[in-house]
């Protein structure tokens, strides 16, 4: 195996060209004897008559990578120490030549990425799209594994509105010391589209630019744990070192004589489809051919170049997997785009400034598309849409109220593009990609072979190349191409529409809805959240302008069977009590809202009588959820418990619709302010319903006392308000006490306080 390469062989003789013969026999006679770790000795009879030409390829064939630091070696202990030191020294710069070679390589590879909205597989500029993403330097175990889309998304708002500035990082600080010292490991957790495989290929570019870790890593390597899944032969981390350079002059010997200097990037933990072998598996030593599971597990547990740095990213889903592996880690978890991240995206998806604000005040005023749009993946699908939408119209209409139309308008913006295979059959196809990604949500199945493809006759579908990305991966044998969706997201959403579209035959139609049956029974199971997102779509797609939009746009027909299906299971999980817990509750009614078919809600809301969100960092799409369920209840009667949820002016704008059909209210312990207040009695004032209202522990002063008065006053129903530990003073206190004896003394009983 010739690593050294050429430019390595040409030193070698140079060296040896220096030297006397009798400086050469006993050069032989000190390699005769000499010892390397895993090296064979040079038979003597192959040493006694070669000259310089002949001991330098002895020398390579023998020691490969060892080979210049034997020969220095040989030379210190010979006294040619001025030899020596030569040779070490045009190592030394040949090595710093091929770092800044391996960074230019680095940079060609990491400076662009693919548009994926564009058909031609156009490529842009990495750094003319990549925003800022806010990174937390805490770790949190999660109990409850609910979806990682919307657990971000209410991670993100807790974090933003606690201002925990001292919190968040950023990747040019993931390596600096605390206080445990400088960490040798850092895990970078995050969900779906939240940005890790970005990040690290922003890493690697800066890392090349110069820009990121000058001084602190020589070489910074990618390991991508979905390419593992796939290897079939044993080999070292030495090798693996020569394919990510993609050079065999790469003078690996001399780039591990340094493991201090090194970065590896495990990009993707939670893609692996196996789990790795226990500690009895373990190798010690980068050139030891042990299959690839191995040098991993090794890496990992800091066996293999334990002083090398480590960064992973990897789901939530397997941080406790990979947590048993490793050794001091630091947690830290990207959250999404901040306020100023998220503006820096659109100004940059945006050409034009004027468009950039309208699509900015459009998310801004759209309550479910504002929250979303923090996760970076959903952030590039609403650009790419309302991009669309502006190239006709100068303001953009409210079509994407929900996730589903969200994915539905994206998918339509791909499939308008002329195609005679799509258009011939619509249906059919569609059917194809369909069953391809629920397959794989069954499985939890991310990559697909040709043979999958073909399996569900789509390997000459024109929807191929239109829904799936073809990745080409390198394997011990060659390259090997795998497919899969853009995004786990997008496989989520096909995987829904499989049950919407009608099926050949009844028997198959039956096999469907006995398929769909089952994955809502999983879908309610405390440990089974990976549906969460899946069903959700599914009941997105049932709403009535849904279909017409299938009908009228894609040219596809949808089934009645499914409607009644889900009405039937969403009475059936309201009445057992495991609903009832704050995890599942939500989301539950994530999914009612997500029909935006008020014929759910009648269904189900009276089971609800009692919903109690407290100790909950809502988000405002949380809140249009429950005015929607609470809006279109058959009973009058709710008590509707928002405790510690951190509540501002625009949730309560969004609660509005469904507190109105409330009798009891309890929002203590929210810091609302005197802007709450008054948005909230205006809503109040007009509801015929109320009796109870609790507002204790919020931070109302003696401004919110005049709209807490005309709503004691205008709300007829209003029996009791407890308004006690907030912060009216004595004036505000008597006129609150004096609104209350007016209404005792009209006849009206109030209790206050």
């Amino acid at each position: 195996m010739d690593t050294g390469g050429r430019k390595m062989k040409d030193l070698l003789v140079d060296a040896l060209e220096c030297l006397e013969e009798r400086d050469i026999k006993k050069f032989k006679f000190k390699l005769r004897d000499a010892t390397v770790p895993q090296g064979k000795n040079i038979p003597r009879g192959r040493l006694e008559n070669a000259d310089r030409l002949d001991l330098v390829e002895l020398l390579v064939e023998f020691y490969e990578q060892k080979a210049a630091r034997l020969m220095i070696t040989i030379l210190e202990d010979m006294g040619c120490k001025k030899n020596a030191s030569n040779l070490s020294k045009e190592l030394k710069d040949q090595i710093q030549g091929y770092k800044k070679k391996y960074a230019k390589y680095v940079k060609e590879e990491c400076k662009n990425i693919e548009e994926r909205n564009s058909l031609c597989g156009e490529s842009i500029p990495l750094n003319s799209c990549y925003a800022e993403l806010l990174i937390i330097k805490k770790h949190q175990p999660q109990k409850q594994k609910e979806h990682e889309l919307l657990a971000t998304g209410r991670m993100h708002l807790e974090i933003l509105r606690t201002n925990s500035n001292h919190l968040s990082t950023n990747i040019e600080d993931l390596f600096q010391p605390d206080e445990s010292g400088i960490p040798k490991t850092v895990v970078l957790q995050g969900p779906a589209g939240i940005g890790k495989s970005m990040t690290v290929q922003k890493i690697m570019l800066d890392w090349a630019d110069g820009q990121l870790y000058p001084d602190m890593f020589d070489y910074v390597f990618c390991i991508r744990c979905r390419e593992l899944n796939f290897a079939t032969k044993a080999s070292s981390l030495a090798e693996l070192i020569v394919e990510q350079c993609q050079d065999r002059d790469v003078p690996v010997e001399e780039i591990l004589a340094h493991p201090e200097k090194l970065l590896f990037i495990i990009d993707g933990f939670d893609e692996l489809s196996h789990f790795l072998e226990p500690e009895s598996n373990l190798c010690e030593k980068p050139n030891l051919k042990v299959p690839l599971e191995n040098i991993l597990n090794s890496l990992l547990r800091k066996i293999l170049l334990p002083e090398s740095f480590l960064l992973i990213t990897t789901r939530p889903g397997a941080l406790e997997r990979l947590q048993q592996y490793l050794k001091c880690p630091k947690f830290t978890e990207i959250v999404g785009f901040s306020e100023k991240g998220r503006r820096e995206f659109f100004s940059k998806f945006f050409e034009e400034e004027r468009k950039a604000n309208i699509a900015l005040r459009f998310i801004e005023n759209t309550v479910a598309v504002s929250t979303i749009c923090f996760i970076p993946m959903v952030c590039w699908i609403i650009c790419s849409v309302i991009k669309i939408e502006l190239e006709t119209e100068d303001e953009i209409a409210g079509t994407l109220d929900t996730t589903t139309k969200v994915f539905l308008q994206f998918s339509h913006i791909l499939l308008k593009h002329d195609n005679p295979r799509w258009k011939s059959s619509p249906q059919n196809e569609l059917r194809k990609l369909c069953s391809l990604a629920r397959a794989g949500i069954m499985q939890q199945k991310i990559l697909f072979e040709e043979q999958d493809l073909k399996e569900h006759c789509l390997d000459v579908s024109a929807l191929k190349d239109l829904f799936l990305e073809k990745r080409t991966f390198r394997t011990v044998l060659g390259r090997r191409s795998l497919y899969s969706f853009f995004h786990l997201c997008f496989q989520e959403f096909f995987a829904a529409m499989w049950y919407i579209l009608p099926a050949k035959s009844t028997e198959e139609m039956d096999h469907i809805m006995a398929d769909l049956q089952r994955v809502l029974v999983e879908w309610e199971m405390p440990n089974n959240q990976h549906f969460a997102l899946t069903v959700c779509f599914i009941f997105g797609l049932t709403n009535e302008k849904t279909h017409v939009f299938f009908e009228q746009t894609l040219q596809c027909k949808t089934s009645d069977l499914v409607k009644p299906l889900l009405l039937q299971k969403a009475e059936e999980v309201a009445v057992k009590k495991h609903v009832q817990k704050r995890y599942f509750l939500l989301n539950f009614f994530h999914c009612l809202f997500e029909s935006q078919e008020p014929e759910f809600a009648k269904c189900v809301m009276h089971h609800f009588q009692i919903v109690d969100l407290s100790f909950n960092t809502l988000s405002v799409l949380d809140c249009k959820v429950l005015a929607f369920c609470l809006q279109h209840s058959t009973i009058e009667d709710h008590s509707l418990i928002l405790s510690i949820c951190r509540l501002k002016s625009h949730h309560i704008k969004a609660l509005a619709p469904g507190i109105k059909n409330c009798t009891t209210l309890e929002l203590y312990c929210n810091y609302l302010t005197d802007a709450c207040a008054q948005e909230l009695c205006a809503v109040l004032g007009t509801s015929h319903r109320l009796y109870s209202l609790d507002l204790q522990d919020n931070s109302f002063t003696d401004n919110s006392v005049p709209f807490i008065q005309d709503l004691m006053k205008n709300c007829t129903t209003l029996t009791i308000v407890y308004l006690f530990s907030n912060s009216f003073n004595e004036r505000g206190r008597r006129c609150l006490n004096l609104q209350a004896k007016k209404i005792n003394e009209s006849g009206r009983k109030i209790l206050l306080w």
